[in-house]
Protein backbone atom coordinates (compact mmCIF):
# COMPACT_ATOMS: atom_id res chain seq x y z
CA UNK A 1 0.00 0.00 0.00
CA UNK A 2 1.58 3.58 -0.73
CA UNK A 3 1.31 6.29 1.58
CA UNK A 4 -0.06 9.80 1.04
CA UNK A 5 1.68 12.54 2.69
CA UNK A 6 1.19 16.34 1.82
CA UNK A 7 -1.13 18.21 -0.65
CA UNK A 8 -2.31 16.96 -4.38
CA UNK A 9 -2.64 13.31 -4.18
CA UNK A 10 1.25 12.93 -4.00
CA UNK A 11 2.26 8.71 -3.84
CA UNK A 12 5.39 7.63 -2.15
CA UNK A 13 6.48 4.52 -1.90
CA UNK A 14 5.33 2.22 1.21
CA UNK A 15 6.18 -0.95 2.55
CA UNK A 16 5.32 -2.93 -1.13
CA UNK A 17 7.12 -4.86 -3.32
CA UNK A 18 7.77 -2.20 -6.03
CA UNK A 19 11.24 -1.97 -7.45
CA UNK A 20 14.32 0.57 -6.51
CA UNK A 21 16.62 0.03 -8.57
CA UNK A 22 20.06 1.21 -8.36
CA UNK A 23 21.84 3.23 -10.71
CA UNK A 24 26.07 4.16 -11.24
CA UNK A 25 25.07 7.55 -13.10
CA UNK A 26 22.78 10.33 -12.10
CA UNK A 27 19.24 9.90 -13.36
CA UNK A 28 18.11 12.76 -15.79
CA UNK A 29 14.96 12.43 -17.44
CA UNK A 30 11.57 10.54 -16.72
CA UNK A 31 9.12 9.85 -19.47
CA UNK A 32 5.56 8.30 -18.94
CA UNK A 33 4.20 4.91 -20.91
CA UNK A 34 1.20 5.80 -23.57
CA UNK A 35 -1.26 3.95 -20.72
CA UNK A 36 -0.08 6.12 -18.25
CA UNK A 37 0.64 2.80 -16.20
CA UNK A 38 4.55 3.10 -16.19
CA UNK A 39 7.06 4.79 -16.74
CA UNK A 40 11.05 5.28 -17.87
CA UNK A 41 13.58 6.46 -16.14
CA UNK A 42 17.37 7.21 -17.90
CA UNK A 43 20.59 8.24 -16.19
CA UNK A 44 23.26 10.16 -17.54
CA UNK A 45 25.24 6.95 -18.53
CA UNK A 46 22.62 6.01 -20.57
CA UNK A 47 21.29 3.29 -18.38
CA UNK A 48 17.16 3.11 -18.69
CA UNK A 49 15.06 1.89 -16.45
CA UNK A 50 11.80 0.21 -16.86
CA UNK A 51 8.53 1.08 -14.21
CA UNK A 52 5.40 -0.15 -14.37
CA UNK A 53 3.84 -1.26 -18.07
CA UNK A 54 6.67 0.74 -19.63
CA UNK A 55 8.99 -1.89 -21.60
CA UNK A 56 12.92 -1.66 -21.59
CA UNK A 57 14.09 -2.13 -25.20
CA UNK A 58 18.06 -1.22 -24.91
CA UNK A 59 20.43 0.95 -23.52
CA UNK A 60 23.76 3.12 -23.41
CA UNK A 61 24.57 1.40 -20.05
CA UNK A 62 28.50 0.64 -19.38
CA UNK A 63 28.87 1.47 -23.16
CA UNK A 64 31.09 4.50 -24.10
CA UNK A 65 29.89 8.09 -24.76
CA UNK A 66 31.02 10.99 -25.87
CA UNK A 67 28.99 12.95 -23.44
CA UNK A 68 26.95 12.62 -21.29
CA UNK A 69 22.94 11.45 -22.16
CA UNK A 70 20.41 14.66 -21.12
CA UNK A 71 16.97 13.66 -22.30
CA UNK A 72 15.16 11.06 -23.19
CA UNK A 73 11.70 10.56 -26.02
CA UNK A 74 9.38 7.75 -26.55
CA UNK A 75 7.86 6.65 -29.49
CA UNK A 76 3.48 7.40 -29.79
CA UNK A 77 3.21 3.25 -29.05
CA UNK A 78 5.94 2.99 -26.45
CA UNK A 79 7.59 0.54 -28.49
CA UNK A 80 10.96 2.70 -28.37
CA UNK A 81 12.75 5.65 -27.40
CA UNK A 82 15.39 8.17 -28.26
CA UNK A 83 18.22 9.20 -25.85
CA UNK A 84 20.16 12.46 -26.64
CA UNK A 85 23.73 13.65 -25.36
CA UNK A 86 24.75 16.63 -24.39
CA UNK A 87 26.95 16.61 -28.08
CA UNK A 88 23.25 15.92 -29.39
CA UNK A 89 24.09 12.25 -30.58
CA UNK A 90 21.26 10.01 -30.38
CA UNK A 91 20.76 6.28 -29.74
CA UNK A 92 17.63 4.78 -30.55
CA UNK A 93 15.56 1.63 -29.55
CA UNK A 94 13.22 -0.58 -30.09
CA UNK A 95 10.63 0.73 -32.83
CA UNK A 96 12.24 4.47 -32.37
CA UNK A 97 13.99 5.06 -35.54
CA UNK A 98 17.75 6.71 -36.12
CA UNK A 99 16.49 10.28 -38.10
CA UNK A 100 19.36 11.76 -37.76
CA UNK A 101 21.86 13.70 -35.04
CA UNK A 102 24.32 16.07 -33.72
CA UNK A 103 26.85 14.25 -32.93
CA UNK A 104 30.36 15.29 -34.30
CA UNK A 105 28.83 18.44 -35.56
CA UNK A 106 29.89 21.79 -33.52
CA UNK A 107 27.57 22.98 -32.02
CA UNK A 108 27.09 26.72 -30.07
CA UNK A 109 25.86 25.29 -27.02
CA UNK A 110 25.34 21.62 -25.66
CA UNK A 111 21.94 20.15 -26.43
CA UNK A 112 19.54 19.63 -23.03
CA UNK A 113 16.36 18.22 -24.18
CA UNK A 114 14.70 15.90 -27.33
CA UNK A 115 10.70 15.54 -28.53
CA UNK A 116 9.48 13.54 -30.33
CA UNK A 117 7.16 14.18 -33.28
CA UNK A 118 3.00 12.79 -32.97
CA UNK A 119 3.60 9.72 -35.20
CA UNK A 120 7.66 9.12 -34.01
CA UNK A 121 8.74 9.73 -37.75
CA UNK A 122 10.96 12.85 -36.28
CA UNK A 123 12.64 14.71 -32.88
CA UNK A 124 13.83 17.70 -32.80
CA UNK A 125 17.05 18.50 -30.36
CA UNK A 126 16.89 21.49 -28.47
CA UNK A 127 20.31 23.45 -27.20
CA UNK A 128 20.41 25.70 -24.02
CA UNK A 129 21.25 29.14 -26.40
CA UNK A 130 17.60 27.94 -27.87
CA UNK A 131 19.09 26.54 -30.99
CA UNK A 132 16.53 24.23 -32.48
CA UNK A 133 17.62 21.44 -34.57
CA UNK A 134 14.60 19.36 -36.71
CA UNK A 135 15.21 15.72 -37.88
CA UNK A 136 12.91 13.84 -40.35
CA UNK A 137 9.29 14.82 -40.27
CA UNK A 138 9.83 17.42 -37.38
CA UNK A 139 9.16 20.48 -38.58
CA UNK A 140 11.43 24.06 -38.15
CA UNK A 141 8.94 26.31 -36.75
CA UNK A 142 11.84 28.67 -35.15
CA UNK A 143 14.53 28.93 -32.42
CA UNK A 144 15.67 31.05 -29.89
CA UNK A 145 19.25 30.87 -31.21
CA UNK A 146 21.00 33.89 -32.02
CA UNK A 147 18.80 35.69 -29.78
CA UNK A 148 19.47 37.26 -26.00
CA UNK A 149 18.24 34.74 -23.42
CA UNK A 150 17.95 36.67 -19.75
CA UNK A 151 18.64 32.47 -18.58
CA UNK A 152 19.87 29.17 -20.38
CA UNK A 153 16.83 27.00 -22.09
CA UNK A 154 16.39 23.62 -20.37
CA UNK A 155 13.79 21.92 -21.99
CA UNK A 156 11.58 21.18 -24.80
CA UNK A 157 7.67 20.11 -25.13
CA UNK A 158 6.35 19.30 -28.67
CA UNK A 159 1.97 20.04 -28.99
CA UNK A 160 0.00 16.95 -29.74
CA UNK A 161 0.12 17.82 -33.73
CA UNK A 162 3.64 18.43 -33.89
CA UNK A 163 3.22 21.63 -35.87
CA UNK A 164 4.99 23.63 -33.15
CA UNK A 165 6.81 23.46 -29.75
CA UNK A 166 7.51 25.11 -26.64
CA UNK A 167 11.08 26.09 -24.66
CA UNK A 168 11.46 26.74 -21.48
CA UNK A 169 14.47 28.77 -19.92
CA UNK A 170 15.89 27.89 -16.17
CA UNK A 171 13.96 31.48 -15.01
CA UNK A 172 10.70 29.92 -16.31
CA UNK A 173 10.32 32.01 -19.51
CA UNK A 174 8.54 30.29 -22.58
CA UNK A 175 8.94 30.70 -25.69
CA UNK A 176 6.53 29.40 -28.05
CA UNK A 177 6.94 28.53 -31.81
CA UNK A 178 4.38 26.83 -34.76
CA UNK A 179 0.82 26.54 -33.45
CA UNK A 180 1.78 26.08 -29.61
CA UNK A 181 -0.03 28.78 -27.57
CA UNK A 182 1.33 30.78 -25.04
CA UNK A 183 -0.39 30.17 -21.42
CA UNK A 184 1.78 32.25 -19.09
CA UNK A 185 5.49 31.83 -17.50
CA UNK A 186 7.22 32.69 -14.62
CA UNK A 187 9.58 34.70 -16.20
CA UNK A 188 10.12 37.27 -14.16
CA UNK A 189 9.10 36.35 -11.21
CA UNK A 190 11.47 35.36 -8.11
CA UNK A 191 11.79 31.08 -7.99
CA UNK A 192 13.21 29.53 -5.16
CA UNK A 193 15.07 27.12 -7.99
CA UNK A 194 15.41 27.30 -10.83
CA UNK A 195 13.41 25.58 -13.94
CA UNK A 196 14.26 22.41 -15.26
CA UNK A 197 11.72 20.80 -17.42
CA UNK A 198 8.37 21.11 -19.41
CA UNK A 199 5.36 18.88 -19.70
CA UNK A 200 2.23 19.59 -21.79
CA UNK A 201 -1.06 18.26 -21.10
CA UNK A 202 -3.05 16.04 -23.40
CA UNK A 203 -4.62 18.04 -25.59
CA UNK A 204 -1.91 20.80 -25.78
CA UNK A 205 -3.61 23.50 -24.62
CA UNK A 206 -1.59 24.04 -21.62
CA UNK A 207 1.83 22.88 -19.85
CA UNK A 208 3.32 22.38 -16.40
CA UNK A 209 6.54 23.80 -15.23
CA UNK A 210 8.65 21.96 -12.59
CA UNK A 211 11.93 23.75 -10.38
CA UNK A 212 14.68 22.13 -9.19
CA UNK A 213 13.14 22.60 -5.52
CA UNK A 214 9.90 20.28 -6.23
CA UNK A 215 7.90 23.13 -7.21
CA UNK A 216 5.28 23.30 -10.05
CA UNK A 217 3.35 25.73 -11.86
CA UNK A 218 0.14 25.06 -14.14
CA UNK A 219 -1.03 27.35 -17.50
CA UNK A 220 -3.73 26.63 -19.61
CA UNK A 221 -5.69 23.76 -19.34
CA UNK A 222 -2.94 22.24 -17.13
CA UNK A 223 -4.45 21.31 -13.38
CA UNK A 224 -2.48 21.36 -10.21
CA UNK A 225 -2.31 18.71 -7.95
CA UNK A 226 0.69 19.60 -5.55
CA UNK A 227 4.30 19.90 -5.48
CA UNK A 228 7.09 19.07 -3.57
CA UNK A 229 7.86 22.44 -2.08
CA UNK A 230 7.69 22.49 1.81
CA UNK A 231 8.75 18.81 2.08
CA UNK A 232 11.95 17.44 2.60
CA UNK A 233 13.94 16.20 -0.91
CA UNK A 234 17.07 14.19 -0.88
CA UNK A 235 18.37 15.81 -4.39
CA UNK A 236 17.35 18.86 -6.48
CA UNK A 237 14.56 17.86 -9.08
CA UNK A 238 15.66 16.96 -12.62
CA UNK A 239 12.00 15.55 -14.68
CA UNK A 240 8.80 16.65 -14.73
CA UNK A 241 6.12 14.04 -17.32
CA UNK A 242 2.66 14.33 -18.35
CA UNK A 243 0.16 11.00 -17.12
CA UNK A 244 -1.58 10.79 -20.45
CA UNK A 245 -4.57 9.79 -18.18
CA UNK A 246 -4.09 12.88 -15.55
CA UNK A 247 -2.08 14.25 -13.28
CA UNK A 248 2.12 13.87 -13.38
CA UNK A 249 5.30 12.44 -11.87
CA UNK A 250 8.58 14.79 -11.30
CA UNK A 251 11.98 12.67 -10.81
CA UNK A 252 14.77 13.79 -8.45
CA UNK A 253 18.06 13.74 -9.14
CA UNK A 254 18.63 10.73 -6.54
CA UNK A 255 15.95 8.65 -8.39
CA UNK A 256 13.29 9.84 -6.10
CA UNK A 257 9.60 9.52 -8.34
CA UNK A 258 6.57 11.74 -6.47
CA UNK A 259 3.07 11.00 -8.37
CA UNK A 260 0.81 13.72 -8.63
CA UNK A 261 -3.29 13.80 -9.38
CA UNK A 262 -3.95 10.35 -10.61
CA UNK A 263 -0.21 9.35 -11.46
CA UNK A 264 0.70 6.45 -9.68
CA UNK A 265 4.18 5.20 -8.34
CA UNK A 266 5.61 2.07 -9.88
CA UNK A 267 9.19 2.78 -8.19
CA UNK A 268 12.50 4.06 -8.41
CA UNK A 269 15.95 4.80 -9.41
CA UNK A 270 18.71 4.91 -6.01
CA UNK A 271 21.49 7.15 -6.92
CA UNK A 272 24.42 8.22 -4.93
CA UNK A 273 27.66 9.80 -5.45
CA UNK A 274 28.96 6.60 -3.65
CA UNK A 275 26.21 4.53 -4.51
CA UNK A 276 27.17 2.41 -1.48
CA UNK A 277 25.19 -0.89 0.29
CA UNK A 278 23.57 -4.23 -1.30
CA UNK A 279 22.61 -4.81 -4.60
CA UNK A 280 24.70 -1.96 -5.93
CA UNK A 281 25.47 -1.75 -9.56
CA UNK A 282 29.04 -1.39 -10.90
CA UNK A 283 30.10 1.14 -13.77
CA UNK A 284 28.59 -1.48 -16.36
CA UNK A 285 24.87 -0.76 -14.80
CA UNK A 286 23.12 -3.69 -16.29
CA UNK A 287 24.08 -6.23 -13.69
CA UNK A 288 23.62 -5.78 -9.98
CA UNK A 289 25.20 -7.76 -6.56
CA UNK A 290 22.89 -10.75 -5.94
CA UNK A 291 23.53 -10.41 -2.40
CA UNK A 292 24.60 -7.55 -0.29
CA UNK A 293 28.59 -6.71 -1.00
CA UNK A 294 29.26 -6.92 3.07
CA UNK A 295 28.11 -10.38 3.01
CA UNK A 296 29.86 -11.91 0.24
CA UNK A 297 33.61 -11.99 -0.91
CA UNK A 298 34.78 -13.16 -4.42
CA UNK A 299 35.92 -16.51 -3.32
CA UNK A 300 32.52 -17.10 -2.17
CA UNK A 301 31.42 -16.25 -5.37
CA UNK A 302 33.34 -18.27 -6.95
CA UNK A 303 32.95 -21.58 -4.86
CA UNK A 304 32.35 -24.73 -6.62
CA UNK A 305 29.32 -26.43 -6.56
CA UNK A 306 28.30 -29.98 -6.24
CA UNK A 307 26.67 -31.95 -9.21
CA UNK A 308 26.22 -29.38 -11.72
CA UNK A 309 26.89 -25.95 -12.77
CA UNK A 310 25.04 -23.40 -10.31
CA UNK A 311 26.43 -21.85 -6.97
CA UNK A 312 25.82 -22.38 -3.32
CA UNK A 313 26.98 -18.75 -1.30
CA UNK A 314 26.49 -19.45 2.55
CA UNK A 315 24.96 -16.24 4.05
CA UNK A 316 22.59 -16.18 6.85
CA UNK A 317 19.07 -16.97 6.54
CA UNK A 318 16.79 -13.03 6.02
CA UNK A 319 19.68 -11.93 3.65
CA UNK A 320 18.47 -9.76 0.81
CA UNK A 321 19.30 -11.13 -3.00
CA UNK A 322 18.70 -9.02 -5.81
CA UNK A 323 18.06 -9.32 -8.99
CA UNK A 324 21.41 -9.56 -11.47
CA UNK A 325 20.32 -7.53 -14.54
CA UNK A 326 17.00 -6.51 -15.70
CA UNK A 327 14.17 -9.06 -16.65
CA UNK A 328 10.46 -10.68 -15.35
CA UNK A 329 10.04 -12.45 -12.23
CA UNK A 330 8.08 -15.87 -11.98
CA UNK A 331 7.79 -17.23 -8.69
CA UNK A 332 7.31 -21.10 -8.05
CA UNK A 333 7.53 -23.53 -5.14
CA UNK A 334 9.27 -27.51 -5.45
CA UNK A 335 8.84 -28.65 -1.93
CA UNK A 336 12.06 -31.08 -2.89
CA UNK A 337 15.04 -29.35 -4.37
CA UNK A 338 14.67 -25.68 -5.05
CA UNK A 339 12.02 -25.56 -2.55
CA UNK A 340 10.69 -21.47 -2.51
CA UNK A 341 12.23 -20.22 -5.54
CA UNK A 342 11.92 -17.11 -8.30
CA UNK A 343 12.95 -17.47 -11.50
CA UNK A 344 14.03 -14.36 -13.36
CA UNK A 345 13.88 -13.94 -17.26
CA UNK A 346 16.25 -11.82 -17.98
CA UNK A 347 16.83 -8.87 -20.93
CA UNK A 348 20.69 -10.53 -21.57
CA UNK A 349 18.61 -13.72 -22.51
CA UNK A 350 19.60 -15.39 -19.64
CA UNK A 351 17.49 -17.52 -17.22
CA UNK A 352 18.46 -17.01 -13.52
CA UNK A 353 16.74 -19.08 -10.78
CA UNK A 354 17.09 -18.44 -7.05
CA UNK A 355 16.51 -21.58 -4.87
CA UNK A 356 15.81 -21.58 -0.95
CA UNK A 357 14.25 -18.29 -0.04
CA UNK A 358 12.75 -17.65 2.88
CA UNK A 359 10.80 -14.66 1.84
CA UNK A 360 9.46 -13.36 -1.76
CA UNK A 361 8.84 -9.64 -2.17
CA UNK A 362 7.90 -9.74 -5.94
CA UNK A 363 5.04 -10.88 -7.96
CA UNK A 364 4.81 -13.44 -10.28
CA UNK A 365 4.81 -11.14 -13.88
CA UNK A 366 6.33 -8.39 -12.80
CA UNK A 367 9.25 -6.32 -14.50
CA UNK A 368 12.48 -5.70 -12.29
CA UNK A 369 15.28 -3.60 -12.68
CA UNK A 370 18.78 -4.55 -11.87
CA UNK A 371 19.67 -4.35 -7.97
CA UNK A 372 15.83 -5.18 -7.15
CA UNK A 373 14.86 -6.79 -4.04
CA UNK A 374 13.78 -10.26 -5.05
CA UNK A 375 13.23 -12.00 -1.47
CA UNK A 376 15.19 -12.78 1.52
CA UNK A 377 17.24 -16.12 1.39
CA UNK A 378 16.43 -19.07 3.88
CA UNK A 379 18.49 -22.73 3.59
CA UNK A 380 17.93 -23.52 7.14
CA UNK A 381 16.95 -27.47 7.39
CA UNK A 382 13.17 -27.91 7.86
CA UNK A 383 12.22 -24.78 7.18
CA UNK A 384 9.90 -23.98 4.67
CA UNK A 385 10.95 -22.58 1.57
CA UNK A 386 13.91 -24.87 2.30
CA UNK A 387 13.68 -27.69 -0.06
CA UNK A 388 16.06 -30.20 0.10
CA UNK A 389 18.64 -27.80 1.58
CA UNK A 390 21.06 -28.48 4.97
CA UNK A 391 21.83 -25.13 5.52
CA UNK A 392 21.51 -21.73 5.28
CA UNK A 393 22.89 -20.65 1.70
CA UNK A 394 21.29 -18.56 -1.67
CA UNK A 395 21.42 -21.22 -4.65
CA UNK A 396 22.22 -19.51 -8.21
CA UNK A 397 21.97 -21.07 -11.63
CA UNK A 398 22.31 -19.60 -14.46
CA UNK A 399 20.80 -21.24 -18.26
CA UNK A 400 21.52 -19.94 -21.49
CA UNK A 401 19.95 -20.28 -23.91
CA UNK A 402 16.96 -21.73 -22.88
CA UNK A 403 17.81 -24.83 -20.34
CA UNK A 404 21.52 -25.15 -20.65
CA UNK A 405 23.28 -24.67 -17.26
CA UNK A 406 26.38 -22.51 -17.34
CA UNK A 407 28.91 -21.78 -14.24
CA UNK A 408 27.66 -18.56 -13.19
CA UNK A 409 30.97 -17.74 -11.27
CA UNK A 410 32.94 -15.66 -13.61
CA UNK A 411 29.84 -13.25 -14.18
CA UNK A 412 29.85 -12.51 -10.25
CA UNK A 413 33.04 -12.03 -9.68
CA UNK A 414 33.51 -9.23 -12.54
CA UNK A 415 30.20 -7.86 -10.80
CA UNK A 416 31.60 -8.25 -7.70
CA UNK A 417 34.89 -6.51 -9.11
CA UNK A 418 33.18 -4.01 -11.06
CA UNK A 419 34.54 -4.87 -14.00
CA UNK A 420 33.14 -5.77 -17.68
CA UNK A 421 30.94 -8.74 -17.53
CA UNK A 422 31.79 -11.91 -19.59
CA UNK A 423 29.39 -12.30 -23.04
CA UNK A 424 26.68 -15.35 -21.48
CA UNK A 425 27.59 -17.57 -24.31
CA UNK A 426 31.17 -17.61 -23.07
CA UNK A 427 30.62 -19.30 -19.94
CA UNK A 428 31.35 -22.59 -19.21
CA UNK A 429 28.84 -25.30 -19.24
CA UNK A 430 31.89 -27.36 -17.03
CA UNK A 431 34.12 -27.48 -14.46
CA UNK A 432 32.61 -25.26 -11.59
CA UNK A 433 31.18 -29.16 -9.93
CA UNK A 434 33.00 -31.38 -8.28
Amino acid sequence: MASMIGVGMLLVQGPSAYAATPSAAKPVAITASPSGLGYLITASDGGVFAFGDAQFRGSMGGQPLNAPVVGMARTPDGGGYWLVASDGGIFAFGNAGFHGSMGGRPLNKPVVGIAGTPDGGGYWLVASDGGIFAFGNAGFHGSMGGQPLNKPVVGIAGTPDGGGYWLVASDGGIFAFGNAGFYGSTGGQQLNGPIIGIARTGSGLGYRLSGADGGVFAYGDAQFFGSMVGEPIAAPIVGITTNPTGGYWILGGDGGVFAFGNARYHGRVVYSAANPGGGSVPVSRNYALVLPRPSVTAAKLNAKHHDYPAVDIPVPVGTAFYAITSGTVTNFDQASGCGYGVQLAADDGGVYVYCHASQRNIASGSRVGAGAQLGKSGGQAGAPGAGSSTGPHLHLQLKYPSATRRCPQSLLVAIYNGTSVPALSSLPTSGCSY
